[in-house]
């Protein structure tokens, strides 16, 4: 996205079209020629599968996370070890590793497949030889809304019934862009834009997003994500998150002399980077003592050796809810800048007052927007004193969220095991 000095904002330099006919027509016959192949594969295969399950069942109790790799994988594997213990093992799988980001994942296609099912495409043939694998070797699922193994086929309606004939158990998780469609994003403009303008595809993919999540919205034992833009979730909650709090210590960086600001800026069109880097260059040159750091580009291990630096950590500008980023920060030593939408705010003061009351007047994560950014980074900055009291009192919020959700009677715990063991 290109801005000019008259105040135009181009969205697309190119002027040519996004995609051709031509194009479109090539890609679905190569995927018609591979679904052709993964139907008759599974139609010869699948039955004497299904009797060798009922007759002479795998023995070790196994749920797979995936299949995308994103950091919820590490903190979706984290709980289930924590609820089901020695009951179940765990193993979070991906088809590529894209981001190169070991940590993310255990196991991933070309571990398990032949380079010649995988050739030069993991989704090409690679979902059919997957899904027999994965029939065999699990009882149930926790995949993000996107992450079903026949996602990328023409034959993706067909899994949720198969699940079914197999008897396996489902959690859907959406992490973002597997459940946010422009369609649905009128209401939000600079989101709408962000989506657009972060990959200019995106849009092509709407009708298929709902679809889809209608599906799974009908067939999955559990549903969890963004209430906006789900049409139906199992809970939605603001007080009950988890992450792996063993592998994020709390570091709290005592030297104020500088305030550090970091900042997530790998989707700067969806976040709103360009305007909270301008924000905090014009505190800079306002005589504020701000460091402002950019991450992106970098693996897991530098970017949360950064959150152990910083003070301050500006999720986004225009979202409407926090995510693992915010997360993650907050129980690193950060005070949370982001934003949250007031629908939400609004539905879960009128569902449960009593809560949300003094849960919202008392969080220690700051909900802001492009016009109240700057206000909220000066007081912080100001106020040293108060900076260093929420940075403690963000940790404790997130350890009694996390608490929540591992507690015994609590929704989490009490999800995974309903889910996964009856």
């Amino acid at each position: 996205m290109i801005t000019k000095e008259d105040g135009s904002i181009i969205i697309d330099e190119e002027f040519s079209p996004v995609t051709t006919p031509l194009y479109e027509l090539t890609q679905l016959l190569k995927r018609t020629f591979y679904d052709t192949f993964g139907f008759l594969f599974l139609l010869l295969t699948l039955p004497f599968l299904w009797l060798l399950n009922k007759f002479s069942p795998y023995m070790e109790k196994r749920i797979m996370v995936g299949t995308h790799p994103i950091v919820s994988n590490i903190h979706y594997k984290s709980i289930l070890k924590d609820t089901l213990k020695e009951e179940y093992e765990v193993d979070s799988f991906i088809f590529v590793d894209w981001l190169n980001e070991s940590s993310y994942y255990d196991i991933k296609a070309s571990d398990i497949l032949p380079k010649w099912i995988i050739i030069s495409n993991p989704y090409a043939i690679a979902p059919y030889f997957i899904l027999l694998w994965s029939l065999r070797r699990y009882k149930g699922f926790w995949w993000h809304m996107d992450g079903a193994i026949l996602e990328r086929t023409l034959l993706w309606r067909i899994e949720p019934l198969l699940l079914q004939l197999f008897e396996k158990k489902l959690i859907m998780s959406a992490f973002g862009a597997d459940q946010w469609s422009l369609l649905q994003s009128s209401h939000n403009l600079n989101f709408k834009l962000g989506l657009a303008s972060h990959r200019k595809r995106y849009f092509m993919m709407d009708f298929k997003r709902l679809e889809r999540n209608y599906m799974w919205a009908k067939y999955a034992n559990y549903i969890s994500g963004d209430f906006r833009y789900l049409p139906r979730v199992n809970a939605t909650s603001m007080a009950h998150y988890y992450i792996d709090l063993e592998n994020l210590p709390f570091n709290i960086n005592e030297n104020m002399d500088t305030i550090i600001i970091s900042h997530f800026a790998n989707h700067p069109e969806r976040k709103g980077s360009y305007a909270i880097e301008a924000i905090c260059k014009e505190l800079k040159s306002e005589g504020y003592k701000i460091e402002y750091r950019a991450i992106h580009g970098v693996s897991r291990a530098e970017a949360l050796s950064i959150l152990d630096e910083s003070h301050i950590f500006i999720e986004h500008l225009f979202n409407g809810s926090f995510g693992t980023a915010a997360l993650e920060a907050s129980a690193k030593g950060n005070v949370v800048l982001t934003n949250i939408d007031k629908r939400m705010i609004d539905l879960f003061l009128v569902q449960h007052y009593e809560f949300y009351a003094p849960f919202f007047k008392n969080m220690p994560i700051k909900n802001i927007d492009v016009t109240t950014l700057k206000g909220e980074l000066i007081k912080l900055v100001q106020n040293k004193q108060e900076l260093k009291k929420l940075i403690y009192e963000s940790r404790e919020f997130i350890e009694k969220a996390t608490n929540n959700i591992v507690g015994q009677k609590e929704e989490g715990n009490y999800v995974i095991k309903s889910v996964f063991l009856t």
